[in-house]
């Protein structure tokens, strides 16, 4: 690369960080804030900005490597062709956790809050070969036959309430679990960094890399099964089985059921839709239904669940929550198209703080999530 087409680039990259800084800030608020993202399934989200001797780099290999009916990347498209300027990461710390954000990330683009460019693409970083230098054949069936992390292509999409300057910007985002996240950054810095330089390892020391993947990949099946038996894992029913009678202790009508996670999918069939229609006066997003559903699940109770929104949200405390939410916001819940999904999140949850801790509680807890929402809102 000519010396003057670099230094465009780098001033162009320069000047436009800025922007992948606030995109950076403005994903990262997006999941975490977003009272729908299944909390339980999400570790960490962290993220980088690529910096500027790796921008180089990379275009100059590309460059070399391009087809001739492509043109050269260069000042006027680079930030079209790089798409991984910046590169966010959502951590799991199991491998259901991963289709649990995946089925979140997928209701986001439903919405076009976010659009998918390309993906979601899974990529085998994590295998162990048959033989050194060997991939593995693809008409051999493996049980595990790699440890993917699952890479997307996004911009923002046309219902995000980002600023207009964001929403032409394309990021990279990563999905993987924790056990990959320390594979991948053990391998980067020791491994592929040097090799990226030139350097060249000796063999034994590319095997000793291959091995610890498959340790790894041990690990990560032995923890989806240490966690499923510790979710699945019933100390009433134990207690009941050496005759010992369940207590009671008949606080409430309401009790949380622990350790019960389920993969975080829409039910397309599901019979409270109407029921929450009647309550709220709208059809909720199939994002929103499925976190009711999930928090109705998790509420122990004989009721069905169309009879459960019914208990919950009776006319006279839903009354009082709009009253609360006028009394903090200064608007009417359920008016706002594109915030009327939350209110119903925030009306539901009041519902069952109510039953669950009493009325003041609720109330307090309610005008605590509402003013937390009305601070952000002027970010």
């Amino acid at each position: 690369m000519k010396k003057k087409q670099k230094e465009a680039i780098l001033i162009s990259y320069y000047n436009s960080k800025g922007r992948y800084e606030k995109l950076a800030d403005h994903i990262t608020h997006l999941i975490r804030d977003d009272p729908s993202l299944p909390n339980e399934s999400l570790h960490a989200i962290v993220y980088r900005i690529k910096g500027e001797n790796r921008l180089i780099e990379k275009i100059t290999a590309l460059n070399k490597e391009m087809k001739a009916d492509l043109s050269l990347i260069s000042k006027k498209n680079y930030q079209d062709r790089i798409c991984d300027l910046l590169g966010v990461r959502i951590i799991c710390l199991r491998l259901t956790d991963i289709e649990n954000i995946g089925s979140y990330l997928q209701f986001l683009a439903d919405e076009e809050i976010l659009s998918f460019i390309k993906g979601p693409e899974k990529k085998r970083s994590f295998i162990l070969p048959v033989n050194f230098g060997d991939s593995i054949p693809e008409d051999i069936a493996l049980q595990y036959s790699g440890y993917s992390s699952i890479h997307y292509q996004i911009k923002l999409g046309k219902n995000s309430d980002a600023p207009k300057e964001l929403k032409s910007l394309v990021f990279e985002l990563q999905l993987r679990t924790i056990l990959e996240e320390a594979w991948g950054e053990i391998d980067h810095k020791y491994r592929y960094v040097r090799s990226r330089v030139g350097e060249t390892l000796p063999e034994h020391i590319h095997m000793g890399f291959y091995n610890l993947s498959a340790y790894l990949q041990v690990a990560a099946l032995q923890a989806e099964h240490l966690c499923s038996i510790a979710e699945s894992f019933d100390p009433g029913k134990s207690a009941r089985s050496k005759g010992t009678s369940q207590i009671d202790n008949g606080e409430t009508p309401f009790s949380i059921r622990k350790g019960k996670t389920e993969a975080f999918q829409p039910n397309e069939l599901s019979g409270i839709d109407e029921s929450l229609k009647r309550c709220f006066g709208f059809h909720v997003t199939p994002r929103t239904l499925s976190y009711i559903e999930k928090r109705l699940a998790e509420v122990d109770r004989e009721e069905k669940q169309d009879t459960a929104i019914q208990k919950l949200l009776p006319p006279n405390r839903l009354l009082e929550f709009k009253s609360i939410f006028k009394e903090i916001l200064g608007s009417e819940p359920f008016i706002n198209e594109k915030e009327r999904n939350i209110d119903a999140i925030n009306a539901l949850n009041f519902g069952i703080f109510y039953e669950v801790q009493g009325k003041r509680v609720a109330e307090e807890g309610l005008r605590a999530i509402l003013r937390w929402r009305k601070d952000k809102s002027t970010f």
